[in-house]
């Protein structure tokens, strides 16, 4: 929680909220942020990634698109000293590219 509240301090966010639940959204009209602690990685690349949503989503409507994940990778290496975890740089191949699952019946 510490974590969360220093970053939001040094970004000028104010008056956010970390939520714990089952679930990973940035509520941006709430002003709060869901994380579901099972997360396999480093819990505080997922809250990176849900604050990276803020100062994006006013251009891409919460899209993982390459600004937000230049956004993630800005503030990994800021706060954390570090690149993308495994987990991250997974769903940044699968969302950036388009890659999508058929299902028939």
């Amino acid at each position: 929680m510490s974590f969360f509240n220093n970053v939001m301090m040094k970004l000028g966010h104010h008056n956010w909220k970390l939520n714990f639940c089952n679930d990973y959204y940035c509520w941006k009209n709430k002003k709060r942020i869901d994380i579901d602690l099972k997360y396999k990685g480093d819990i505080r690349q997922i809250i990176l990634h849900e604050i990276a949503h803020i100062d994006t989503a006013k251009y891409c409507n919460q899209r993982h698109n390459p600004q937000f994940w230049k956004r993630l990778e800005y503030l990994t290496n800021k706060f954390l000293k570090k690149g993308l975890d495994k987990h991250q740089l997974k769903h940044k191949e699968y969302m950036t590219n388009g890659y999508y699952s058929l299902k028939y019946k």
